[in-house]
């Protein structure tokens, strides 16, 4: 394993010991794991730096498992349509706040429905692009 496999490792476990918190964020997932790294007594350079790079490690840890265009996200994992529901979902920001995700039972009705309306929207983009996709080949092969 890998340094950069073992911080992810890392990230990961301090996302487990917050499974109980409403809302989690990269920056405090950065923090939690730079304190427990003792980052405290380092040069403040260095630990803005590490603090930066564990915050863009822990984005895409959490977009990964929870965002809706996420591979790894937990709803893209077994049947998709199975009515498995994440653990926690987005919720809505402005373009330049960090994404934060918060439990599912947590959410307001707000935060559903833009969730719903963000998930509906990127299957739309997904069929809109498959079928595009499917002209393009139909074509080639009636060109061959």
């Amino acid at each position: 394993m890998n340094l950069h496999e073992m911080i992810t490792r890392d990230l990961q476990e301090v996302m487990d010991r917050l499974d109980g918190a409403d809302i989690v964020s990269p920056t405090y997932l950065a923090d939690t794991l730079l304190a427990d790294y003792g980052g405290e007594g380092t040069d403040p350079r260095l630990r803005y730096t590490g603090r930066e790079h564990l915050k863009q490690m822990a984005r895409k840890m959490l977009a990964g498992r929870y965002s809706h265009e996420g591979e790894d996200s937990e709803a893209h994992q077994g049947e998709l349509f199975s009515g498995h529901l994440q653990t926690r979902y987005p919720i809505p920001r402005s373009a330049s706040d960090e994404p934060v995700y918060k439990l599912l039972g947590a959410l307001t009705r707000d935060e559903l429905a833009w969730n719903v309306r963000s998930l509906r929207a990127s299957a739309k983009a997904r069929l809109l692009h498959a079928d595009a996709l499917e002209a393009w080949a139909q074509s080639h092969r009636e060109a061959a």
